[in-house]
């Protein structure tokens, strides 16, 4: 399994917004080889705000044609990147039992509207 790991940097006053564009990655549900999304703030109370948001797709082939297909019409359609100060990304294989304990980090606060599963 490909995991693709985003941390977002965000001002307090575009959180909604970011919020609000995170949303529309729901698109992903109905992208083929794409398993799960998940992410929410980091629980800290230090500015700026972070976001955390962990992908998980079934190879890096599914994950490769993604990004040079679908990915940019997302992400410039949802604007979120005019909200985000600054982002990192790592992408990493890893197996399935590691998978699981991505989604259960305590020190993130999960957003539930952020979860988008396979369609």
């Amino acid at each position: 399994m490909l995991i693709k790991k985003m941390i977002c940097e965000v001002d307090a006053a575009n959180a909604e917004a970011f919020a609000k564009a995170q949303l529309q990655w729901g698109a992903l549900s109905y992208i083929s080889g794409f398993i799960k999304q998940a992410g929410g703030w980091r629980k800290t109370i230090d500015e700026p705000l972070t976001a955390e948001i962990i992908s998980v797709w079934e190879n890096r082939e599914a994950y490769d044609h993604f990004m040079e297909n679908e990915h940019d019409s997302i992400y410039e359609e949802n604007d979120q990147k005019a909200v985000i100060l600054s982002i990192e990304v790592t992408v990493y294989e890893e197996d399935k039992p590691f998978v699981h304990d991505l989604f259960h980090n305590p020190d993130i606060r999960y957003e539930p509207d952020w979860t988008v599963l396979k369609a």
